[in-house]
This record gives structure tokens, sequence and C-alpha cells, in this order.
């Protein structure tokens, strides 16, 4: 019988807090952190996806400031080359004209030192820090300036340019950890407050998967204990047998959209919980290539994005990694 076997007959807050004491440390790496992956892991990637056709869209991509944006010609954009360094990493691809790069993303710092958001200031100090460079000016006053009262930063609502109302505090605390700040205590009170009695996270009662992956992460970057058995019986809840996953359990869409399976596999990851379905997911992720190499965010149509590509990437490496 083997140790996942056996976990499996011990009570399910006692498999789950197991789990997340053993599992490998590079596991708990936000992806992409190292810029070589092993060569298995590059092999196994060739299995599922066309890692070639990859590299050639997004590089394809890049305009003449240093900057990338996802449709041919358009305007070079922080989020996308954020996404366009992040995926080339995750491939072993050195970033072609990386110093033009790094003079876009330094220009998109205002004056004063700020963004203009939360988002926008991660990405590019993540994606220059990446590029072994930093932003011209400090960045501290500026995001410390944004936190709300009650620990969270960025608005409540959930609109269409944020996948939750918990992305933006996210965010922020991954760009505070970057600059070596610490977080306020009441950031995790207000994460936890967002916990619903099924498990998952989300304001007025509304699950969404999103919302949950979010909330877990913030709470792991806040060294809170996330050995919920609750949450992890309402993630599983949410996976789809034939691959994917569902916003909620008792949503049975057939609209499998890709940044779901993320935050379905990233949630797992966090429980150090492996998905039910690997095989499923890993198929699954095949369908949302294009053929100009880069992913939608739907199996049934839609055009290659930078976001849709680096989910589609890192649900990959994720799955290969646990299996």
């Amino acid at each position: 019988m083997t140790a996942m076997d056996l976990n499996s007959h011990l009570p399910l807050s006692v498999a789950v807090s197991q789990r997340l004491t053993s599992v490998a440390p590079a596991v708990w790496l936000e992806t992409g952190e190292h810029v070589s992956e092993t060569a298995e892991l590059e092999s196994r990637f060739n299995r599922w996806i066309k890692v070639a056709e990859v590299v050639r869209y997004v590089s394809s991509r890049q305009n003449d400031d240093g900057g990338y944006s996802f449709a041919q010609g358009g305007p070079s954009s922080v989020e996308d080359t954020y996404f366009a360094i992040r995926i080339l990493r995750m491939l072993s691809v050195k970033p072609p004209n990386e110093d033009r790069t790094v003079a876009f993303l330094k220009r998109m710092q205002q004056e004063d030192g700020g963004y203009c958001s939360v988002k926008v200031a991660y990405y590019a100090v993540d994606a220059l820090r990446k590029l072994g460079s930093k932003p011209r000016r400090d960045v501290k006053k500026f995001i410390c300036s944004l936190r709300r009262r009650d620990g969270g930063f960025g608005s409540r609502r959930v609109d269409v340019e944020t996948s939750s109302e918990v992305e933006t505090t996210y965010l922020a605390l991954k760009l505070l950890k970057l600059l070596k700040v610490s977080p306020e205590p009441a950031t995790a009170k207000f994460i936890l407050s967002l916990k619903n009695p099924d498990g998952s996270f989300g304001r007025y009662g509304y699950s969404r998967l999103a919302s949950t992956y979010h909330a877990l992460a913030c709470l792991r970057i806040l060294g809170v204990n996330v050995a919920f058995e609750d949450t992890l019986k309402w993630i599983l809840g949410c996976e789809n047998p034939k691959g994917g996953f569902n916003r909620s359990p008792d949503v049975h869409d057939p609209y499998l959209l890709v940044d779901e399976l993320y935050y379905g596999v990233k949630a797992l990851e966090i429980l150090g919980e492996p998905a039910r379905h690997t095989l499923q997911h890993l198929r699954l992720i095949g369908k949302f290539q294009n053929r100009n190499g880069g992913f939608r965010r739907s199996i049934f149509m839609g055009i290659s994005t930078f976001e849709a590509t680096y989910y589609a990437l890192s649900s990959l490496q994720t799955l290969l990694r646990l299996v």
C-alpha cells in the first residue's frame, strides 16, 4: 500500500496536515521562480503541448520598445510583458532584448514612485526583478498607502478587470513580500472573514473558485495554517472528472475555462493535495492551444492571450510536478 493509499484511510483533516508537512520544498516556490527546469520536465511538457510554437508565439509579440502585446501590432502593456517573461522563463528560454524590456518597464512608474494600479505595480516590479533589475523609485510608500482599514487592498467588488475580490490583496501581499515589508495583522483577519460555511471564500456567501484560491494564497503568504478540511472538500467538489474545474460545485457548465483549471490546481497545490483527475486535466490543457501557439481561455473558441497561455503552462507544470 502506498503512502497515498494510507492517507486515504485517514480523516481528511489529518491527511491534509500530513501532506502539507511532507510536500517537497520545490512545490512551494512560485511557478517559474527557477529559470532552468529539469530536462525531464521539459520533455514531459512536449507530450501535452507544442512548446516550440508557444515560444514562437510569445517571442513574435515583442514590440520595438521592448514590451509585449498578446495581439500582433498591439501596444505594449506591463501585464503582457510580465506574462511573456514568466512564460519564457518557465520554458527555459532567455527573453530577447532584455535591456529594452527593462527600460520599458521602468518607464511605467510614475514620478512619485506609484503606478496606475496595484496589479501594474506588482507586474512591473516582479518582471524587473526576474530580469535582474528594479524600479527607478521606491514603491513601498505607494503600495502601503492603498491598504484599506480592514487590511485588504483594492475594491471589494468584482468586475471584468478582476477575477475575485481577493485578487488585488493577493498581488499586494506578493509585492510587499518582494519589498520585504511586513503585512498588517488585519489582513489575515480580513481574508478569514470571507470564509463561507461550505469552506469556500467569497463575499456575501458567493462561492467562487478564484476567490478561494486567492484567499488560500494570501493566507499562505501570511503564514496562516490553511489545513481547512471543509475548503479541501469544496475544491474537490469543483473538479470535473472529465478534466477542468467548475467555479463552484453546484455549477456544471460545459464551457470550461483555463483560468478555472489554474485556480483549482493551484489551490490544491497549496493544500498539498494532488488533483483527483490529473490525466484528464493534462489532456484538456492541449485543447486550449491555438494554431498560432498561444492558448485561449475557452476550449471552444477565442483568441490567444498571454494570460491564458501562462495559466495553461503553469497548470501543466504543477500537474506534472505532483504526479
